[in-house]
């Protein structure tokens, strides 16, 4: 035993004479008996003394912004007299998740908004260094917001005679360039050089912008959300030259990646900032990179997204087409207009940037399939994609099988989810997830008949997203009261179907298309008879000997794109977190049976669209009720802070609109008749309802609330964010900490607006 000894248990002891720990320990005659009692005291006194080493260890780190804890920053921005902006901290509620999903990784799983006062203070002093410069006031705009931005200076884009002697503004030419297509493409936009006349009205952000002391700051809303190794969609037969880059089918923009400039110095370009690929935009990147001596292998916008053998890695590409497993060079990209479908010649491959069509010269056509990387724009991480959710994934317990999917031939994996489901049958149906850990479209029918008091799971990997074609319903059958199925992270063209009785349903950020499929039908094949919608999930009422079935069912969904719900009115509950409901042209939540009632149900910040009918509803809160609804039980439950018809059959309601605006508006208007106050009602009622940027699944701008919506539901709900799905994105926050901001480093007597870019 040496003199001293350094171990980091029981240091204090430690620190003591080799003699003395000897004599402590003499009636100790195995490591395991319990301690001395000198030992043991030292023990008792070490742990205080911890706990008082590490909180003057803390008391340090508070004295820097990047170590202190949250409670500091405040006070360190007060330091630097920094006004607090919103941020994350004061976020309420967001809890329900963490309730409810109590099985996964967490341990947060409140949505990550990319707003925080740290950085805000840290940079406080950096900003007041280049306070007033427009590359100064771009970053900050991009900081507090989290969104990608560009400011523009409009005093600099007006026409005016100009003095040959002082001062000549070259690049201000007093009629546009006609020839230039790609000028003539950005009219109207962030990245316009076209110079103007004054406006004198007021700038805002739809107009007025040009003007001697008005400045405006460009902001994108939408993410683009990168899919790599994607099954292309083949329309028609087998050798059809026709393919969309979506593998839904559906005609829709391709997005550029988005990336920080290289020069925090200058402003940001148009590749800088994720936003639909025109083909202007396209044409002249594929001309500038065709015309040089040696053709590159890539270009701005199209090139590899990972390196590969022998190959030059272009990083952040917008897209890169694989046909038969090898690239498609550059040399051999065109940029096409394919409304009108039109083969090219031998192995040409021409793109549409703005449908996400694909068209295949007859030799590149018969080389094999089609796999692609490209960008897709979307409001926020919903609906499962390729974006981090670690949080939302299971945390096995001990005794879970894995049986991990994909097509990497490794011993273990599986090429199928049917092969990976027959093995959990093989191995007596224990608790199981089965991980998918690629992006393939899977063109399989699935059947699962769950094991009583036991799970099974089918989710994506982290940051995968792969594409379930079904063929039929994906079916749960059997009578499991106690069991619990698991949809996570899967993009779903089909519905589901529980045909016995389940005691849960979970689907965690997934998407069950709506209306089944979006692919756009074959012009050159005559279409189908008209099929009636079908719900996303039908639970049947009854078994087999009539008596009700799925009475413990609980339908639990958290940030997912679904289509119509059919569930049993007895069924114990339907919960939705930061959900769509899209009923297209049928009820969106509705009973199996015609004119039945729906569960007992909790709805969180989610927008149902179409005919509603519950049993009861617990608890909605911050979400928009886009049709009619019908409660059945109205003396429990409450609604907050959403949006619900003015006419509606409901429990008692607190700040909902469009109510609360007819009551200001019939307290504002004084003594009425009986026909006036019907016609105010009327009026409120027409102007304070939503209004959506798309209304259709597989757009970018999918169900985003409108500009020129009413105000009373882009800032309704309880912290003043919007109602409905995007609420947890806060965009109003992120607006008021711009103003905010800008109120402090914009230059004396300039006027600035906030202009949505998309």
């Amino acid at each position: 035993m040496t003199a001293y000894s350094r171990e980091k248990r029981d240091r204090l002891f430690n620190l003591l004479p080799a003699y003395l720990r000897e004599l402590d320990g003499l009636e100790r005659l195995h490591p395991d008996d319990p301690p001395g009692p000198l030992q043991a005291f030292l023990s008792v006194i070490e742990m205080q003394a911890e706990a008082l080493d590490g909180d003057i260890e803390q008391l340090l780190n508070n004295a820097f912004i990047e170590t202190c804890e949250p409670w500091a920053i405040p006070y360190i921005g007060d330091l630097v007299a920094m006004t607090p902006l919103f941020d994350e901290s004061r976020i309420r509620g967001g809890d329900s998740a963490a309730e409810i999903f109590s099985d996964l990784n967490g341990p947060s799983l409140r949505p990550n908004i990319g707003l925080g006062n740290r950085a805000d203070v840290a940079k406080t002093i950096y900003y007041r260094r280049r306070k007033g410069t427009l590359p100064m006031l771009e970053e900050m705009a991009r900081d507090v917001t989290g969104w990608p931005a560009h400011g523009v200076e409009f005093f600099q884009r007006l026409r005016w005679s100009q003095w040959i002697r002082n001062h000549i503004r070259m690049q201000a030419l007093e009629t546009p360039d006609l020839r230039s297509v790609v000028r003539l493409d950005t009219l109207e936009g962030a990245f316009d050089e076209t110079c103007r006349t004054v406006d004198v009205r007021a700038i805002a952000p739809d107009e007025g912008w040009y003007g001697t002391r008005k400045i405006g700051f460009f902001l994108w809303r939408l993410k683009a959300h990168r899919f790599e190794q994607i099954d292309a969609r083949q329309q028609g037969a087998a050798g059809d030259f026709r393919w969309r880059f979506s593998p839904l089918g559906q005609d829709a923009p391709l997005f550029s990646a988005g990336r920080r400039e290289d020069d925090e110095t200058g402003l940001s370009a148009r590749h800088h900032v994720p936003q639909a690929i025109s083909h202007a935009t396209l044409f002249e990147d594929l001309s500038q990179s065709l015309s040089q001596p040696v053709i590159p292998d890539f270009s701005q916008y199209y090139g590899l997204f990972d390196p590969f053998p022998a190959m030059v890695l272009a990083e952040d590409r917008a897209m890169m087409i694989f046909i038969g497993g090898q690239p498609v060079p550059l040399s051999r990209i065109r940029c096409r207009n394919l409304d009108a479908w039109s083969q090219p010649a031998t192995n040409i491959v021409s793109v549409d940037t703005a449908t996400g069509r694909i068209a295949l010269g007859p030799v590149a056509a018969a080389a094999g399939p089609v796999t692609v990387w490209y960008h897709h724009g979307f409001p926020g991480d919903l609906g499962g994609g390729p974006y981090r959710r670690r949080a939302w994934q299971i945390n096995a317990p001990a005794g879970t099988q894995m049986l991990p999917v994909d097509n990497s031939g490794n011993p273990g994996t599986f090429n199928t989810i049917n092969g990976a489901l027959a093995q959990w049958v093989a191995l007596g149906k224990p608790n199981c997830i089965i991980q998918i850990r690629d992006n393939r479209t899977y063109k399989e029918a699935i059947a699962i008949d769950p094991f009583d008091k036991r799970f099974i799971a089918i989710e994506a990997s982290d940051s995968k997203c792969p594409h379930l074609l079904l063929p039929d319903p994906l079916t749960i059958s059997g009578d499991h009261d106690s069991s619990t199925v698991t949809l996570g992270g899967l993009l779903i063209e089909g519905r589901v179907e529980i045909t016995g009785s389940l005691g849960a349903l979970r689907l965690i950020h997934s998407t069950l298309v709506p209306g089944e499929s979006i692919a756009v039908p074959d012009p050159a094949v005559a279409p189908p008879p008209a099929q009636p919608t079908q719900a996303s999930i039908l639970a049947a009422m009854t078994r087999p000997d009539g008596s009700p079935a799925n009475r413990k069912l609980r339908v639990e969904a958290a940030f997912c794109v679904m289509g119509p719900l059919r569930l049993p009115e007895h069924a114990q509950a339907l919960v939705l977190l930061d959900c769509i409901v899209d009923g297209l042209d049928i009820a969106a939540v509705a009973g199996p049976a015609a004119n039945s009632f729906g569960p007992a149900s909790r709805i969180e910040r989610s927008t149902l669209r179409g005919a509603m009918r519950f049993r009861q509803i617990d608890l909605a809160s911050e979400s928009i009720f886009d049709g009619s609804l019908t409660v059945l039980r109205q003396q429990v439950g409450c609604l907050r802070f959403s949006y619900v018809q003015d006419n509606a059959r409901t429990p008692r309601r607190y700040r909902c609109q469009p109510s609360l605006a007819i009551r200001k508006a019939v307290d504002a208007a004084g003594p009425l008749t009986p026909a006036e106050l019907a016609l105010l009602r009327q009026q409120v009622a027409q102007r304070v309802a939503p209004e959506y940027v798309s209304e259709a699944y597989g757009q970018p701008a999918y169900l985003q609330l409108s500009d020129n919506g009413p105000i009373e539901i882009g800032t309704g709900s309880e912290d003043g964010a919007e109602m409905g799905v995007w609420c947890h994105l806060k965009q109003p926050q992120r607006a008021a900490n711009l103003k905010l901001r800008l109120d402090e480093y914009l230059p004396f007597g300039l006027s600035a607006a906030l202009i949505h870019a998309n």
